[in-house]
């Protein structure tokens, strides 16, 4: 059978208007992919379309991969197998910031990652969207934080790399990590930075109830109480190491208790209600104290002692004057009571290596003075008078006591004493030379009178009766009484010249 010319012009018209369509068809998929040979003789294929779906190919209900761009720019959906909820999803802010989701099923965010102000943050999340933590990058570092329910931050590790202010401050770089309760209450607070680190702790609302510090020159560790009204202070050194126990938050305000030790020896410092010392106790190299302080923090009581040296007593009344001092050393032991108003009015006892004394002294001079002479006891007497003070002197003897008055430079005028045979007085010129002696001899009784150191007056009572002797200034009898002495006192000859 044979077709018309009518039939074949519309069968080719019909075929023109296929192969029309064809054409249009064509230019449309080759605007979405072409196909080139590069300069390398390497053939590319090219692919430009507003969305591209992916399904798979053994079950095409469902997509996995759609490639889109909307007006925020492109994105890129991953879907959950047999379901049509995103899985993943890359895509663009409002900003124009890159961001990375991933999803439940839920719908709900899994991972977060962004990039704000040019700077990369990654958020993790929990069933149901709940945060979990955030790890952000910061211009000068990073930081970790590990959020709660709310979204609030549970605990924080943040770095710094440090920087140099406006001005001229040098902030090192430093790493901090931090745990808060429910409230953003910081509980514990660790740092670390090139010179060192710390670490805090405390309840709610106090971050810094125990803090730990440790630096190059050494480590410190302070307690404070809730309402921060007493605290404890301990720091360790090279050179020294202390312990404070103290009112307030910072030494130095109120009562106080300081122990320290060093190179040089230790100290136990106790300080009253405004900080004044009032009590210290050290241990030195070359000596060991206790002082107690009056409510300025002078000085009142002092107990010392110093090595292989002496022992000291020290006590002040609420005057500028010690009213008390005394002294143990290997030479002497001695005890002083000052006046309250002049410390040279005094009362001194002391014992030597084998001998002790008892002085009263006033305004610098003495007045009585107890102790050991050769013979025995000593009493000295002194007279008040600033330029001539005489002396009056009571001792002990091998027989009995005696007195002995003399002037200010102890040159001896007057002298009660005794010898084997009883009781002598000897009356000296202002020189200490010897004038007059008054004493007994075995039964006698006499009187001698000298000028110069000569005899010049012999009055002797003897058992024949009372003799009187005149002498020349040979020594020689100038004169008696009786004429005849030896014939009238057989006994003359047997006494000395003098007591």
């Amino acid at each position: 059978m044979s077709l018309s010319l009518e039939e074949l012009q519309s069968t080719l018209a019909s075929v023109q208007e296929e192969l029309q369509r064809v054409r249009q068809r064509l230019n449309e998929l080759e605007r979405v992919v072409s196909i080139d040979t590069d300069d390398d003789g390497i053939r590319r294929v090219y692919l430009e379309c507003n969305d591209l779906v992916v399904r798979p190919a053994h079950d095409p209900r469902w997509i996995s991969l759609n490639l889109g761009a909307g007006e925020d720019g492109g994105y890129l959906h991953l879907h959950y197998r047999d379901e049509a909820t995103v899985a993943a999803e890359l895509s663009l802010d409002g900003a124009g910031s890159p961001q990375f989701v991933m999803r439940g099923k839920d719908f709900q965010p899994r991972v977060s990652i962004f990039a704000q102000d040019e700077c990369g943050l990654m958020a993790v999340h929990a069933d149901a969207g709940r945060p979990g933590a955030v790890m952000r990058a910061q211009p000068r570092g990073g930081s970790v934080a590990v959020l709660q329910k709310d979204g609030s931050s549970r605990a924080v590790l943040v770095h710094d790399d440090g920087e140099v202010t406006e001005d001229g401050i040098v902030k090192p770089p430093a790493t901090d990590l931090l745990f808060a309760d429910g409230d953003l209450h910081t509980t514990v607070k660790l740092h670390s930075d090139g010179q060192g680190g710390m670490l805090s702790l405390g309840p709610p609302g106090q971050p810094d109830a125990i803090a730990l510090v440790a630096r190059e020159d050494g480590p410190a560790l302070m307690l404070h109480s809730p309402a921060e009204l007493h605290s404890i202070s301990m720091m360790a050194l090279d050179t020294s190491a202390q312990i404070c126990v103290h009112e307030g938050k910072v030494p130095g305000t109120g009562y106080e208790a300081h122990v320290a030790t060093g190179n040089s020896g230790s100290n136990l410092a106790l300080r009253g209600a405004s900080n004044e010392k009032a009590v210290d106790i050290s241990s030195l190299d070359m000596a060991s104290s206790l002082t107690l302080h009056d409510r300025n923090g002078e000085t009142r009581i002092m107990l010392a002692h110093h090595h292989d040296s002496h022992s000291a007593l020290t006590l002040q009344s609420t005057g500028d004057e010690d009213g008390f001092r005394a002294i143990a050393s290997n030479e002497v032991s001695s005890v002083e009571l000052m006046s309250p108003r002049d410390p040279e009015t005094k009362i001194l006892q002391a014992v030597t290596a084998d001998k002790p004394v008892v002085i009263l002294q006033k305004q610098k001079r003495p007045l009585l003075l107890f102790g050991e002479g050769d013979q025995g006891g000593i009493i000295s007497a002194y007279g008040n008078g600033p330029g001539q003070a005489g002396i009056a002197t009571l001792s002990g003897g091998p027989v009995a006591g005696s007195l002995l008055l003399s002037t200010a430079d102890g040159t001896p005028q007057l002298t009660l004493d005794s010898t084997d045979h009883g009781g002598r007085m000897l009356i000296n010129n202002d020189l200490g030379f010897q004038r007059v002696v008054l004493g007994v001899h075995q039964e006698a009784g006499g009187l001698y009178l000298n000028n110069t150191g000569s005899i010049g007056v012999q009055a002797v009572a003897l058992p024949n009766g009372g003799v009187v002797i005149v002498n020349d200034s040979e020594g020689g009898i100038a004169a008696s009484m009786p004429e005849d002495i030896e014939d009238s006192h057989p006994d003359w000859g047997s006494l000395p010249d003098s007591f």
